[in-house]
């Protein structure tokens, strides 16, 4: 979905006259008991029970990148690309069609004709030889080769109509091509493209690359976020991030992290963390329950569009969660709606019919209206409940706004009136 059509039907709505509150409004809760895991984990007495062993989450994730366009293997990415293909990646900013504000002024044509010039789309070769690269630090994938926020009405500063994502420390990206003035790289990672800051990554050759592709001794950060000291700075790692593992203490690991030269090439130093409970080594067994364990570390955390500012969206939650088990999902919600996995479509069911099949899913499963997604974590006195990053919802035409990871039933509404349960168009079993 389009960040323009995802605020008309959750953000902005006649104009921008709608009251908006703060409050807890009816349907999202915040009951002790419903916001922590440990609710939910012991009434899903079946959730310790391993869902896919690893080989069968590396089958499972063959399958996501055979059916699901946006998702690939790296290593088996090619190494040379048409020119036209990537003139066909790096052309797609449309968003600029649309009246865009800076600074609550609006920009000018020129302005944006600047900004398309910096892609630098006749410079591209009519081959394409592709580099590689591994990100230093969290960072922002974006639609044109520039870090200045465009928004959609002026009074807006949430919304970046040029985010597309974050992407984490020590991801392993392809490089396809170079704005003009040489600040930002339009690279491909796992599951999305954009352009990138080239002073967030670290070139290196091929096989230095494939150890990020496919680490083979790793920790995985299991807690909300988690920093790791390297020289000159704090790295900050979301939920999901793999450190690669040197050495094992009684009380202390070793973790490899990548840096940045100054001449741009990857660099590794050494960096000792202290053993605790956001880190795992290797994957985590994939269950229902280590899938609500790590979703309710982040309860409360901050919503923000495309994971800027360290926050998260509703979707890339789910990514991240379900990385901490090593299965690599689509970046967004209409994409991992109709990626493999065991799906029931709601098309045609009654509200009544829709609670029922809601409330036989497996917790852990997501649920997908048209570019919004939430997770199912179980069902309390015949009431279905869901946690997920929400930006706002509706009561009665009044406006509520969260901006965080809430847990909530399924009555919420929409701008359009519409209730969430009602919505729903998709249900998805990850397996």
């Amino acid at each position: 979905m389009r960040l323009k059509d995802f605020i008309g039907c959750f953000i902005f709505c006649a104009c921008l006259v709608l009251p908006c509150f703060a409050v807890n409004a009816a349907g999202v809760t915040n009951y002790s008991s419903f916001i922590s895991a440990d609710y939910w984990v012991k009434n899903n007495p079946a959730g310790e029970q391993v869902i896919l062993d690893a080989a069968g989450v590396a089958a499972y994730n063959k399958r996501i990148a055979d059916k699901s366009p946006s998702v690939y293997d790296l290593k088996a990415y090619p190494q040379t690309l048409a020119g036209s293909t990537v003139k066909g990646y790096v052309s797609g900013y449309d968003v600029l069609n649309d009246p865009l504000f800076r600074l609550g002024k609006e920009v000018s044509q020129n302005y944006k004709n600047i900004l398309i010039k910096e892609t630098n789309t006749d410079k591209i070769p009519a081959q394409v030889n592709v580099r590689y690269c591994v990100t230093v630090r969290r960072s922002n994938l974006r639609v044109l080769p520039t870090n200045e926020g465009l928004f959609y009405y002026p009074t807006d500063n949430n919304f970046d109509a040029l985010q597309e994502t974050a992407v984490a420390v020590s991801e392993p990206l392809i490089i396809l091509h170079q704005s003009a003035n040489g600040f930002f790289y339009y690279v491909q990672s796992y599951n999305y493209r954009g352009w990138i800051s080239r002073f967030d990554v670290a070139v290196c050759g091929r096989d230095a690359w494939l150890k990020y592709v496919e680490p083979q001794n790793f920790l995985v950060v299991t807690g909300q976020s988690f920093n790791v000291k390297v020289p000159g700075e704090s790295v900050y790692c979301d939920e999901g991030t793999r450190l690669q593992l040197v050495t094992e203490g009684s009380s202390i690991y070793t973790v490899k992290m990548p840096i940045r030269a100054q001449n741009g090439t990857l660099q590794e130093v050494n960096s000792n963390v202290v053993k605790n409970a956001a880190l795992h080594k290797g994957y985590l067994p994939y269950t229902a329950n280590n899938v609500l364990r790590g979703a309710f570390k982040y309860y409360n955390a901050p919503y923000s569009w495309g994971g800027a500012h360290k926050g998260i969206d509703d979707a890339s939650f789910i990514v991240n969660v379900y990385r901490t088990m090593g299965i690599f999902l689509p970046r967004n919600a209409d994409e991992q709606k109709n990626t493999a996995g065991s799906a029931v479509k709601f098309t045609g069911m009654t509200s009544d019919q829709r609670l029922e099949a809601i409330k036989k899913l497996t917790p852990g499963s997501c649920l997908y209206m048209d570019g919004y997604a939430v997770m199912y974590v179980g069902t309390s006195s015949n009431v279905p409940y869901a946690i997920h990053a929400l930006a706002t919802h509706y009561t009665g035409g009044v406006r509520h706004t969260e901006m965080r990871v809430i847990v909530s039933d399924l009555e919420l509404q929409r701008a359009n009136g519409g209730r969430f349960l009602d919505e729903f168009n998709t249900a998805m079993t990850f397996k």
